[in-house]
């Protein structure tokens, strides 16, 4: 589970990767497609990250800043533990992580709240850092509308593990919808999100809250509920 997660974490992804409701039957290969085509040349690269670091003898940690010090920096990673990771001034180096791309950065960047991974050797629970990343966090969430509001531009969801959340649906929102006779995706609007589709989202993870129950959605792949009553 801990390796999962660092591999997530070294592209800046940290995506909860789920299947379709259980109360409906499984998707066919098209769907599959339409979902990973965005993702899998980020996944190719995490891949080959990952074997690099193995020949390096490295590891890979990734967390929420919790401390920012002078050659220390803690994080708390997924499974809630606080680990130190030592900073060399002259040795590490420090980027950003803009979309797909990767900009030179400092350490007067990095701040409590933010989410960090970072690669190097680890000896118990400190990490001496050659580089840190700070990314944004994503999460991916898969579920079933289940109220839509027109007057704010939201939707609540459930999901496959019957949690509820809002989305608010803004103008950059990317929303598609399935065709189930041709298994390609169109752009639609607000208008055309209906109660009982099911849906797969991408949401901006909140460091800072991380029980947040609202997100502002980034895309959503809307499934109508007609394909699973063929």
């Amino acid at each position: 589970m801990r390796q999962h997660f660092i591999i997530i974490a070294v592209m800046g992804l940290i995506f909860t990767i789920v299947q379709l409701p259980a109360y409906s039957q499984s998707p066919s290969e098209a769907i599959s497609e339409t979902l990973d085509e965005e993702v899998q040349v980020l996944k190719d690269k995490v891949a080959e990250k990952v074997e690099e670091l193995k020949e390096q003898n490295k590891k890979a940690v990734s967390g929420i800043v919790q401390e920012v010090k002078e050659g220390i920096i803690t994080i708390l990673n997924a499974e809630n533990t606080k680990i130190e990771v030592e900073i060399d001034e002259t040795l590490t180096a420090f980027y950003d992580i803009v979309g797909t791309k990767v900009k030179a950065s400092s350490s007067e960047d990095i701040a409590k709240g933010n989410y960090i991974f970072v690669t190097g050797p680890e000896i118990g629970e400190t990490v001496t850092t050659n580089e840190v990343y700070k990314d944004t966090q994503y999460i991916v969430m898969s579920g079933k509308i289940t109220e839509v509001n027109e007057d704010d531009f939201t939707v609540k969801i459930v999901t496959i593990d019957k949690s509820n959340y809002d989305l608010d649906i803004e103008k950059s929102t990317k929303l598609n919808l399935l065709d189930i006779k041709t298994f390609e995706t169109d752009s639609i609007g607000f208008s055309k999100l209906k109660e009982g589709d099911s849906v797969h989202t991408v949401v901006k993870g909140d460091p800072e809250n991380p029980d947040a129950a609202r997100f502002t959605a980034i895309k959503l792949l809307i499934i109508p509920n007609e394909y699973f009553l063929q």
